[in-house]
């Protein structure tokens, strides 16, 4: 292996996480959350999806089993959580939510032999029930999803266009309980997260979320997957029809004709931000073939998404896109361009992920 691909291997080592003081967590861990001591469920799972081709160096199935470890009876697995095994959020505001990803890991890691025979049976009742707690949680009465600007991955993309009143009306509130970390660590994170104007937090079910939609389309798919492999018949037919349907939804609702492209809906129209999470209908398998096709034209187009150094977060096109200083606002972030560039071999565009890539 080149030079760079060791030092890359090197620095994520450095970063691993190891507890110093007793905690509830195995360590130790893939080093996913920065300064804090926390584990993060989106940052973790992307992890484990390079770490799996060194699973003799890093402790791919340990960092992941501290969220089954974790994982409430009601299916509950929270998106951040304590070294003391709690959510650092309250469950029934979607802040909490995390992005369902783990079972497309899951079957990553099998298909590259990681992990000892029986892994997927163990964890397969693990991810059928988070997947319905979040469907019982978070999915609207139309039957599409919505989220939170922590609980997507995503913090401050945009999602109102310049037209709409931007508006709190029918969101659910966040408040000071939300947060489940007591004393003045938990006033402070309240009080910052109030006063930095980047951050929505009532921006939730009022909004049809195109990237939650499609990534529980994607997890419904997975799990099929995983039953399938396993020979839970009924399960996967159950699951193969929650995705078509949850396609079908989400081609009907989210897709605009005219401009070719995915977006998030208010009420009874589409909104106008193309940002990256339209590219969730990919890996999805949501797009039909034409409509993907559509979607590789954003990509290659450079004022929109074809620019010199990855695919941006928010299309350069967008009066808010920021490529240098835009954190969710143009600039590129590895999970989601490594999510694009799955999405794009799905479809068949191959030679034109390898030249993002």
């Amino acid at each position: 292996m080149n030079d760079f691909y060791q030092a890359a291997l090197a620095i994520a080592e450095r970063k691993l996480a190891v507890d110093i003081e007793p905690s509830k967590l195995h360590s130790p861990r893939l080093g996913t959350g920065g300064d804090f001591k926390d584990i993060f469920l989106w940052d973790t799972a992307f992890s484990a999806l390079w770490a799996k081709y060194h699973p003799e160096r890093f402790p791919v199935l340990a960092s992941l089993d501290n969220f089954y470890l974790c994982q409430e009876e009601d299916g509950f697995i929270s998106r951040q959580i304590t070294p003391s095994g709690r959510s650092k959020w309250r469950k029934d505001h979607p802040v909490s939510f995390g992005v369902p990803i783990l079972g497309w890991v899951e079957l990553e890691l099998h298909l590259q032999g990681v992990g000892k025979t029986g892994r997927l049976a163990a964890v397969y009742p693990n991810l059928k029930r988070s997947h319905r707690f979040n469907q019982t949680m978070f999915r609207r009465a139309d039957g599409l999803y919505f989220s939170d600007c922590f609980g997507c991955g995503m913090d401050d993309i945009p999602r109102w266009d310049h037209e709409s009143e931007i508006s709190s009306r029918g969101g659910i509130p966040l408040d000071r309980g939300c947060i489940l970390t007591p004393g003045k660590e938990g006033d402070r994170c309240y009080e910052w997260m109030c006063a930095d104007g980047r951050f929505h937090f009532d921006w939730n079910r009022q909004l049809v979320w195109c990237d939650t939609s499609c990534q529980m389309a994607f997890d419904a798919l997975n799990l099929a997957r995983i039953a399938e492999i396993l020979g839970l018949t009924a399960d996967a037919e159950e699951f193969r029809r929650e995705h078509a349907g949850l396609a079908a939804l989400i081609n009907d609702q989210l897709y605009d004709r005219r401009l070719g492209f995915y977006f998030d809906r208010l009420g009874d129209r589409v909104l106008s931000r193309q940002h990256i999470g339209a590219f969730w209908a990919l890996i999805a398998e949501v797009a039909p073939p034409e409509r993907a096709e559509l979607l590789v034209d954003a990509l290659i187009d450079p004022k929109r998404f074809g620019r010199p150094c990855g695919i941006p977060s928010l299309a350069a096109c967008d009066p808010d896109y920021r490529p240098e200083s835009g954190y969710w606002r143009g600039p590129v972030w590895c999970p989601t361009l490594y999510m694009v560039l799955r999405g794009l071999q799905i479809y068949g565009y191959t030679s034109l992920a390898r030249d993002i890539a």
